[in-house]
């Protein structure tokens, strides 16, 4: 190949490679999880918690949700159970994953919570997390959101419906009555 040959490839190499290399990095844009996600909250009324701030971010470890609780009761949290729903950009469901936390949160008081998410939690770039609380344990009861997965589901399509809540007497961490003797 003579001189010219060879210097007419390397221009037209250098002129496709930057060209490329756009297409590689738009692609990569396109599919790469996000570092930082807000998240909605699906709020339940009838429960005395309500979750502010939500924030996933994505770490070496995985994701961590970063968020509030507020305790709205005077009766102390022990511990609750969420879902995060994951929603495509046409508000389709692409995952859902439910986990449990405890935490020792007194009567009407804030905390602010880091709670590390499962590692088959895949997020892509034009999704949609959906946070919601399923069950809340605190001293003297047990709090339970009814069909909690259809109604997060139906919340993520843009129909909600306030779910159904069932209370419970906490017969396990409630503390004993006194005993009267006749």
């Amino acid at each position: 190949m003579n001189t010219l040959a060879r210097k007419s490839v390397i221009l037209l190499a250098a002129g496709f490679l930057p060209a490329l290399l756009s297409v590689d990095v738009a692609r990569s844009q396109d599919v790469a999880e996000p570092v930082q996600l807000p998240v909605d909250v699906m709020q339940v009324l009838e429960l005395p918690v309500h979750i502010s701030n939500p924030i996933l971010f994505r770490s070496e470890q995985g994701y961590l949700l970063k968020c509030q609780i507020s305790n709205n009761s005077d009766d102390r949290i022990l511990g609750f159970t969420y879902q995060l729903l994951v929603l495509d950009s046409a508000n389709k469901s692409r995952m859902m994953a439910s986990r449990t936390a405890t935490l020792k949160l007194a009567g009407f008081a804030t905390k602010d919570l880091t709670l590390r998410q499962p590692g088959k939690l895949k997020i892509k770039s034009g999704d949609r997390v959906v946070l919601a609380v399923e069950q809340l344990i605190t001293r003297e009861l047990v709090w339970e959101v009814l069909n909690s997965r259809e109604a997060l589901e139906a919340y993520g399509r843009g129909d909600y419906l306030a779910p159904e809540v069932k209370q419970v007497l906490n017969q396990i961490d409630s503390k004993p009555g006194p005993r009267v003797i006749y």
